[in-house]
């Protein structure tokens, strides 16, 4: 091990695999190329019927600090990710999904930055699938350092593969709930400090454009998944965030049914917050009061 690599923090970099034979290898030449010093890159692989595995053991064989690991059975992508950080050993975890590429110097960058805070998160390039940009993901949301809990109560905007948090608050996070485990991460990086922004897109992050038809059974099953995140939040916070507990319960209750109290209340408790509730909307002051009008009338389907 060289003096420079001793003396940087080992970064592990989990990747969760699942039938992603058609975009590995581009995206796992673009880790092996980060010029940070210290990484090591765990793969797990979510038991893929394609030749995922075949190319991730490849690469394992080429490079000692790719290590490669199947599960037993399949986890889905969250629980698989989460394997993924027990398997690690860095100080720093930061996560990939399998048909990205990220710039080579994303590790290193961010790393440089992240000083105290718990997590680092950074802007992205959303492309096609064949790479051709289409806008950053800050054109459609606000992204900036994020602070308080509430933030994440109605929106989200930290992709995982944007991310890198330190192990304790990773760590800490373990069991990861039935959420995306970004969306997850960064409300809880809010809970240990500062969640730093740094406003550089370092992946090219590939979208399919894969169309899904919503029916009503959906849209009620939108709001029920938004109330167990809300419930989850409002359980997790500890006693220092009690403000910020009783408004996730407050707004909880609002989704409880359309009664006029309900849907008054869920307005009201939009306009008194919108400096955190609507935080990552775009949008002009007017914009922003008729959205909060607008939440008289409808319960918004939170990610």
């Amino acid at each position: 091990m060289s003096s420079q690599t001793a003396a940087q923090p080992l970064v592990s970099i989990v990747v969760a695999t699942y039938n992603g034979a058609k975009y590995i290898e581009a995206q796992m030449d673009s880790l092996i190329a980060q010029t940070y010093p210290n990484t090591e890159i765990v793969v797990v692989d979510d038991r893929s019927t394609d030749n995922t595995l075949e190319i991730l053991q490849r690469y394992a064989r080429q490079y000692s600090h790719v290590h490669v690991y199947q599960n037993e059975v399949n986890l889905g992508y969250v629980k698989n990710f989460e394997r993924g950080v027990t398997l690690s050993t860095g100080a720093y975890v930061s996560f990939s999904d399998q048909d990205d590429i990220w710039l080579p110097e994303k590790t290193a960058e961010l790393m440089a930055a992240i000083g105290d805070h718990p997590m680092i998160i950074s802007d992205s390039e959303i492309v096609t699938e064949n790479l051709e940009k289409r806008c950053n993901h800050s054109d459609l949301k606000v992204i900036q350092d994020f602070y308080n809990p509430l933030m994440f109560a109605t929106d989200n905007c930290v992709t995982g593969h944007s991310l890198i948090i330190k192990r304790a608050v990773v760590e800490a996070a373990i069991p990861f709930p039935d959420m995306a485990h970004d969306l997850w991460l960064g409300f809880f990086g809010t809970l240990h400090g500062t969640v730093k922004y740094f406003d550089k897109a370092f992946v090219k992050w590939r979208q399919h454009g894969r169309n899904v038809t919503t029916t009503q059974s959906d849209e009620q099953q939108k709001i029920e998944v938004t109330k167990f995140k809300l419930r989850t939040f409002r359980d997790t916070c500890p006693p220092a965030f009690e403000k910020e507990k009783a408004v996730f319960d407050a707004l909880l209750k609002t989704y409880d049914s359309y009664s006029l109290v309900n849907n008054f209340n869920r307005m009201r408790l939009y306009f008194t917050y919108k400096k955190y509730l609507l935080a990552m909307k775009k949008g002009k002051p007017f914009k922003i009061f008729t959205y909060c009008i607008k939440m008289f009338f409808q319960m918004r389907k939170h990610p």
